[in-house]
């Protein structure tokens, strides 16, 4: 098993790793105490030697347990702080999200409204004639007007929409409506020639 580089360790991985250290070493001498023949003189000296050994690492041991102890309770409250933090984020992005999803929402009913007119404009095509009748120049010339004026209406209301997805930074939802701003000066600009 290749050796663990303590230093790359936080301080909660560097007290698990001594606490491992202890409780293997623990072990150890434990195992080693009751093999020990402590009827002869130098078995004896040796045992007193790992006792003590062995209550060095218990003292350790409870050290360790502590410190970890601590050291648990210190990465419990990041956590927590953490976790607050990341709610509160998410709390932001959800309403951001929702901002985003507003303006999207506005500009997508001005682009229904505007195919609704550009339905409506279809309408005056004629089909195998290539001449209005004079009653249906009045109707074609009112119903651009009434278009026009609609046109204006969702320009501004386009204008609004690009100028608040500019002002949240939503670059998407402005290249969207700078491209709907752009059809509707054209048609506008088309309809304004032909009915003046």
């Amino acid at each position: 098993m290749p050796s663990i580089k303590t230093d790359s360790l936080s301080a909660f991985g560097r007290l698990a790793l001594q606490l491992d250290n202890d409780f293997t070493e623990l072990n150890r001498l434990s195992g080693q105490l009751q093999r020990l023949d402590i009827d002869s003189e130098s078995g004896l000296e040796h045992a007193v030697k790992v006792l003590n050994q062995f209550a060095q690492h218990g003292t350790s041991i409870s050290n360790g347990i502590q410190d970890f102890s601590r050291v648990l309770q210190e990465a419990r409250a990041k956590s927590e702080e953490a976790a607050k933090a990341v709610g509160d984020r998410a709390q932001e992005i959800y309403l951001r999200k929702q901002q985003q999803n507003q303006i999207r929402e506005e500009l997508g009913k001005v682009e229904a409204n505007v195919k609704a007119v550009n339905a409506r404009l279809s309408g005056f095509k004629k089909e195998g004639r290539s001449e209005f009748s004079d009653k249906e120049k009045i109707q074609l010339r009112e119903e651009l007007e009434r278009i026009n004026v609609d046109l204006k209406k969702y320009l501004a209301e386009v204008q609004a929409i690009k100028t608040a997805a500019s002002a949240a930074k939503f670059k998407s939802v402005e290249r969207d409506a700078q491209g709907l701003l752009d059809a509707l000066r054209a048609s506008s600009r088309r309809v304004d020639k032909v009915t003046a």
